[in-house]
């Protein structure tokens, strides 16, 4: 039995007892006199209409009265006024009471009593000693008339004795009942909690599971709320451990990218230093300068764009790609490359933030121009209904799957680039693939025939 079974069982157990307790107490106090304030409460009603009635009408209608309140009413005729035999009177009243079948054995009236009614009806109690019973009795007067309405009182405490008894005996069954019972219904409550409790635990551990729990109550909304809570930190949790492994990744990478122009910076250095320039390491100097220049502020960049926020509004997608060939319009004629479009005439409108996409373009195109292999270019941007199409596809060296797994990442470079004037980092794709995640769009690259195409699928407007 757990805790919370054990205090749930005691605490009910206490309330039962201290129920029974009360209950007790109050049947052996008060139960009696209530009965007896009943009764009185009765009588005086019989009385007030028995008063109201004329005096002839009553002595025929007694038999009726009786029937209806189940009483016993006697009368007789007595002067209130003067001294009487009391003997003789209290000896006529339990002969009238005899004869309808009440016998009493202490019964007493005293020229007192008759006397009183000259101010109103009075109630007397005749304890029957041994029968087991008393006599409540109003009395009242009523033209020269003594009439006795009479109703017997049984004794209650011997019943009531009985019945605690009982109630005692009834009460430590329910004790035991009660307790079975809590111990059964609060283990479906209960082990369902221990379960979560165990869960709760594991998941401060990082261990993100779920547990199934069917109670079809508010204990099975809490699991599913939990098991959705799991999930959730799961998969931050993943994700914060591969960008933590990605950042590392990023700090070799741009470590090592960093390296050498520095140490060729120093070396030439030393070289002027030491007498040994040919006229050649200033040039030298100054281009790793420019390379490290062009590292450091693609890194600032890439950081400030993180906590950039988007702006997005409607950008005519074609405009700002034929703006991008045109860019590039001189470096295309210069390595003879054959750009073929295939553009829809209309206006093709995208929901979009401006200034990214136009780097996302010249990163798409300026990657097709310096890894190009056979001279050709193909850029399409086809529009349907739902959805824009843009994809930038050249010719390029044998391709395997690690450099497409890889390509995405920053710093990776497929292969050297022939032209000096586009010479990079490595970190366009990393910028493009951050801009093409935040827009929620789908993009990727695919290599066929020797040719590697980068596709970007847009909603259409």
């Amino acid at each position: 039995m757990t805790k919370l079974n054990k205090k749930l069982s005691m605490s009910i157990c206490i309330i039962v007892i201290m129920v029974s307790i009360v209950s007790l107490t109050i049947n052996k106090m008060f139960i009696h006199k209530y009965y007896l304030y009943e009764k009185k409460k009765i009588i005086n009603n019989i009385g007030e209409e028995v008063k109201n009635m004329d005096t002839k009408k009553l002595i025929s209608d007694i038999k009726v009265i009786e029937d209806k309140y189940n009483i016993t009413i006697v009368y007789l005729p007595i002067d209130i006024n003067i001294e009487h035999n009391e003997e003789e009177i209290t000896e006529n009243f339990i002969n009238k009471f005899f004869i309808k079948d009440l016998s009493l054995k202490k019964f007493w009236i005293s020229n007192d009593i008759l006397k009183s009614l000259k101010q109103g009806s009075i109630n007397k109690i005749y304890n029957q000693g041994k029968s087991k019973y008393s006599l409540l009795v109003k009395f009242m007067e009523k033209d020269n008339y003594v009439f006795a309405v009479a109703t017997p009182i049984e004794h209650s405490e011997d019943t009531i004795a009985i019945i605690n008894k009982f109630y005692i005996i009834m009460s430590l069954f329910s004790i035991i009942a009660i307790t079975l019972l809590t111990f059964i219904l609060s283990n479906k409550i209960i082990k369902p909690i221990e379960k979560l409790k165990i869960l709760s635990k594991d998941i401060s551990r990082l261990n993100f599971r779920r547990e199934e729990i069917k109670t079809n109550d508010e204990i099975e909304e809490l699991a599913n709320s939990i098991n959705k809570m799991s999930l959730s930190l799961e998969k931050a949790h993943n994700e914060l451990n591969k960008r933590n492994q990605n950042l590392k990744t990023f700090i070799s990478d741009a470590s090592h990218e960093m390296k050498t122009p520095i140490s060729l910076i120093k070396v030439y250095s030393m070289g002027i230093q030491d007498g040994m320039d040919d006229g050649t390491y200033i040039d030298t100097i100054i281009h790793q300068s420019e390379n490290l220049t062009n590292i450091v502020n693609t890194l600032l960049y890439w950081a400030k764009y993180e906590k950039k926020e988007m702006k997005l509004s409607k950008v005519d997608l074609k405009v700002k790609l034929l703006q991008c060939i045109k860019n590039y319009d001189m470096l295309i004629k210069e390595n003879n490359i054959d750009v073929t479009l295939k553009i829809d005439d209309n206006a093709i409108m995208v929901n979009a933030d401006e200034s990214n996409i136009e780097i996302v373009l010249n990163n798409l195109i300026s990657n097709a121009i310096k890894y190009n292999n056979d001279n050709k270019i193909d850029v399409c941007l086809l529009k349907d209904s739902q959805e824009v199409f843009l994809s930038v596809s050249n010719g390029s060296k044998d391709i395997n799957k690690e450099d497409i797994d890889n390509i995405w990442k920053p710093f990776y470079v497929l292969e050297k680039s022939r032209n000096k004037d586009l010479s990079g980092t490595g970190l366009g794709l990393s910028i493009v693939k951050e801009i093409l995640e935040a827009h929620n769009v789908l993009y990727g690259v695919k290599v066929y025939d020797k040719k590697i195409e980068f596709f970007i699928v847009f909603d259409s407007l």
